[in-house]
């Protein structure tokens, strides 16, 4: 019975795309199209896409974690940043500091430097008043104060000997202050330069650390976001499969329907071409390829151009080139029932005409993966391959 429903051509070309989708045309696995139906299949990929769904849900909960550990991290990283320029800030002070009292060395130094200078001077005058007193004795100072010409002048002459004696102890007590001055200004020297360097080197390891810190924070946080990456690029590849399960379980329940309409040819399809049979349905060792592979119909040998015949009316859901079969023709006859004729010379039909059982629609030929010319026919039901020679008259 011919279905009559022009929108049944749409329906069809879709099943066609969706056959091929699924591999149930030409190179599909023998154990899918026998031991599964579609409705097997629909069930399988509902199955699939439920636990799509469900790793979805799960590397989403991954995905979230990784998102919180991500921000945990880079809040550590500022924390170590901050700190890091914290350091750093106390390094360029510290280092402001030693300059600081690298001038104040300086000045020190030249302080120093005039004190060694004036002590020299001030030991110079001791020791020379020191040899005169050595050199003359007691006699020097009696004859000056002998030489008075009275009281007056002696008592004058007395005071500046006090004098001179008083100049000369000032003198001993400055060198020695002076001494003393020298020894601690040195001291303070050494101590300032000291704990300058203390102090910077101590920075200076603070900010190694804190560099160190933040370069191991830097790396695992530089970690959580690749594995953030990679999470992410696994969610977006299950939403896409969840995706394309969905078109496929749309495109499977568009086929079970489809089939539901138009009735089953009542009878045996008639031979599309009066020849013999050269291959079977089945395995074998294909022609082109060399490796066993499952036929999906059986190669019927006839003359280039050869007059193919519709085995039963029906209604053109397929008519072009398809891949490996060629130019080729599929008949829909209702039911779930269809027939296809591959590697064509050309097509005498196309997509929606209806044809009648016996009506020519094309002519043997030799394209798509063929050794030579012949007629691919394949008989499906419920887009199951089947074995011909079970429907032919």
């Amino acid at each position: 019975m011919i279905i009559k429903s022009k929108n049944i051509i749409a329906v069809f070309v879709t099943i066609i795309i969706a056959l091929s989708s699924f591999n149930l045309i030409s190179t599909a696995s023998p154990k899918f199209i026998y031991s599964q139906s579609l409705e097997d299949e629909l069930e399988q990929i509902q199955q699939e896409r439920e636990e799509t769904k469900e790793k979805i849900k799960e590397v989403t909960k991954q995905e979230q974690q990784y998102m919180n550990q991500v921000g945990e991290v880079e809040g550590q990283l500022l924390g170590a940043l901050s700190e890091l320029d914290n350091l750093n800030s106390k390094l360029s002070q510290a280092k402001s500091e030693v300059d600081k009292a690298t001038i104040g060395l300086v000045l020190k130094e030249e302080e120093l430097k005039r004190i060694d200078e004036e002590l020299k001077e001030k030991i110079k005058i001791l020791n020379d008043r020191v040899a005169v007193i050595y050199k003359n004795g007691n006699s020097n100072i009696l004859e000056v104060l002998l030489k008075a010409e009275d009281f007056l002048d002696f008592i004058s002459r007395l005071k500046l000997m006090n004098l001179f004696a008083q100049q000369d102890t000032q003198n001993i007590l400055e060198v020695k202050e002076k001494k003393t001055a020298t020894i601690g200004i040195k001291k303070s020297i050494i101590d300032l330069r000291e704990k300058q360097k203390e102090h910077e080197d101590k920075v200076k390891q603070l900010v190694m650390q804190a560099e160190q810190k933040a370069r191991e924070i830097d790396d695992i946080c530089n970690e959580k976001k690749n594995l953030l990456s990679r999470t992410t690029a696994n969610k977006n590849a299950l939403i896409r499969m969840e995706k394309e399960l969905e078109i496929k379980e749309a495109e499977v329940t568009r086929i079970l329907e489809s089939y539901r309409y138009g009735t089953a040819p009542s009878g045996k399809f008639a031979w599309p071409v009066a020849a013999r049979i050269i291959s079977g349905f089945g395995y074998r060792i294909h022609p082109i390829f060399g490796v066993r592979r499952f036929h999906l119909g059986i190669d019927l040998a006839a003359p280039y151009g050869t007059l193919v015949k519709a085995a039963d009316g029906g209604q053109v859901i397929q008519a072009g080139y398809f891949g490996g079969y060629g130019n080729s023709v599929m008949l829909y006859h209702g039911g779930g029932f269809a027939t296809w004729y591959a590697h064509l010379s050309s097509i005498n039909v196309s997509i929606g005409q209806f044809v009648q059982r016996g009506q020519v629609i094309g002519l043997i030929g030799s394209t798509g993966w063929t050794t030579g010319p012949h007629l691919h026919f394949e008989v499906r039901i419920n887009g199951a391959p089947q074995n011909p020679r079970a429907y032919l008259q």
